[in-house]
C-alpha cells in the first residue's frame, strides 16, 4: 500500500502541510493507514483512500461503526488539531479542526 514515503520537511514544503499534518500523516502512514497528499490544499491537508485494501478498519462508508473512523484514527488526527470529512464514499478528506 506505501507506495511512497515522505519527511516532514518534504510534505510542509512540497505539499504546503502544516507541522501538526505532517506529523498526523506520517503517523497514520506508520501505522497502516491509507493516507495519500493532495497537490494541492483545496481539498485539506491530505486524503485517506477508503478504497484501498488497508482501509479496513480505518474508514468504510458503509460500515456504521467505521463510517466516522475508529478511535485511533480520531485521536490522532485531534491530537494534530485535524478532522476528516467524507469527499464522497471513496475517500476522505483531513481538515484544521
Amino acid at each position: 500500500m506505501i507506495g511512497f514515503t515522505y519527511t516532514k520537511e518534504e510534505l510542509i514544503e512540497d505539499y504546503d502541510m502544516s507541522v501538526d499534518a505532517a506529523g498526523a500523516f506520517l503517523e497514520l502512514q506508520a501505522a497502516g493507514c491509507p493516507v495519500k497528499t493532495w497537490d494541492g490544499g483545496d481539498r485539506g491537508h491530505f486524503w485517506i483512500d477508503a478504497e484501498e485494501p488497508e482501509a479496513e478498519g480505518w474508514l468504510n462508508y458503509w460500515n456504521m461503526t467505521l463510517m466516522s473512523g475508529p478511535d485511533r484514527l480520531n485521536q490522532i488526527l485531534e491530537g494534530a488539531g485535524l478532522y476528516f470529512e467524507w469527499y464522497n464514499s471513496a475517500y476522505a478528506c483531513v481538515y484544521d479542526a
